[in-house]
């Protein structure tokens, strides 16, 4: 009886050893799939206001020069901070890439949806190898994050909510939720919301008050502030970054000269934006 007794409980332990050798290698296999991670001093997360260059005059590097810190660009032109309401392909290749998909994905840490977004549209050439370094960022070791995403947001007429929605399909619930993901991840993170820079029309108007179906851009400016104050997180306003006049060899140059298209920023304008962000972090 004592043998038999004996060789059970050999046999129960022989078991556990085997499925902790099994879980182990398991667990080793895994770990290989996924890349090494780092955290950064600084990760910007925004749309083409912040994506239109990705060289030395882009406007990370510029911040990155300023402030002598090291900046991470994950902009990526085209997107939006919420999921918008379609069921085709291309809506969903977006969704995944929205600051929404991607700050739950973090929070996963499974970025297998962004990871299949291959895109083939002008100026999207970077976004592979951004969807890589995304996943190689540690976020829980990073000291700031600025969001820049709204432009696009407004451009497709998505509603923009209140200050307490949390439906990823109003912008308002989507930043909510962005704010709530990126705090679960690490507690101690700075997030500071940057606001659209002005637009103008293809007349020459400006588009502050025109209503694309979702709320007029200010509208959109005015809760993404609401937001952040509701959440305690940071709000810089880019709204006067084009009222300093400059004479360029480019000739003079003041609000819509600042752009390329009464949208995206070009060299000076960029330079504008990092220096205003620049300075709001050495003021804080």
């Amino acid at each position: 009886m004592k043998k038999i007794k004996a060789e059970k409980i050999i046999t129960a332990l022989l078991s556990l050893v085997f499925a902790g050798v099994l879980l182990g290698i398991s667990l080793l296999l895994l770990s290989r799939g996924k890349p090494a991670k780092t955290g950064r001093d600084i990760v910007i997360f925004g749309d083409s206001i912040m994506a239109y260059s990705q060289d030395d005059s882009s406007v990370a590097n510029f911040l990155s020069a300023e402030t002598g810190r090291d900046v991470l660009d994950l902009s990526f032109g085209g997107t939006l901070m919420s999921c918008i309401y379609e069921e085709s392909s291309p809506a969903m290749q977006r969704n995944a890439l929205s600051m929404f998909m991607i700050a739950k994905a973090f929070l996963m840490d499974d970025f297998s949806q962004q990871a299949l977004y291959h895109p083939t549209e002008p100026a999207t050439e970077y976004f592979g190898s951004r969807i890589a370094e995304m996943q190689t960022l540690d976020l829980k070791n990073t000291d700031t994050v600025i969001i820049g995403q709204c432009i696009n947001d407004y451009h497709c007429g998505i509603q923009v909510g209140d200050a307490n929605s949390a439906s990823e399909y109003t912008y308002c619930g989507a930043l909510n939720m962005v704010i709530m993901y990126l705090r679960q991840i690490n507690p101690d993170i700075r997030i500071i919301i940057v606001s659209p820079t002005p637009k103008w029309t293809d007349s020459g108007n400006e588009a502050i008050n025109m209503n694309l179906g979702g709320g007029s851009l200010g509208d959109f400016m005015r809760m993404q502030k609401e937001v952040a104050e509701k959440n305690g997180v940071e709000y810089i306003s880019l709204l006067d970054v084009y009222d300093t006049p400059l004479d360029t060899s480019e000739g003079h140059m003041q609000g819509m000269s600042y752009t390329v298209d009464g949208t995206h920023p070009n060299l000076f304008a960029r330079k504008a934006i990092a220096d205003k962000i620049a300075d709001y972090l050495k003021e804080t």
